[in-house]
């Protein structure tokens, strides 16, 4: 049985261009082989706005490489992700 439960997030209202955004933070480094394991290891997140991971990445900078950057995805694909970011920015839902 599936379980449903209330979360609340600050989720900026500024979206980059982008439907239902959402930041991580990558730290490329060399991959020898294609390994889902290593790819995951070089993302932290999600966070709900630029600025929440842009402040993330400066404190505790020492546990990521000079390579890692903010980067912001979009959840439009997600039909949940989508629906609470448009209710939060009191956009009609179809």
């Amino acid at each position: 049985m599936d379980e449903f439960i209330e979360i609340k997030l600050k989720v900026s209202t500024k979206n980059e261009c982008t439907e239902s955004p959402w930041w991580i933070i990558i730290d490329l480094h060399q991959m020898f082989r294609l390994d889902v394991c290593d790819v995951a290891s070089m993302i932290t997140g999600p966070f709900f706005s630029r600025e929440e991971a842009q402040e993330h990445l400066e404190r505790r900078h020492y546990a990521y490489s000079e390579y890692a950057k903010v980067y912001c995805h979009s959840g439009y694909y997600s039909p949940q992700y989508t629906k609470a970011v448009r209710l939060s920015n009191n956009k009609s839902i179809k």
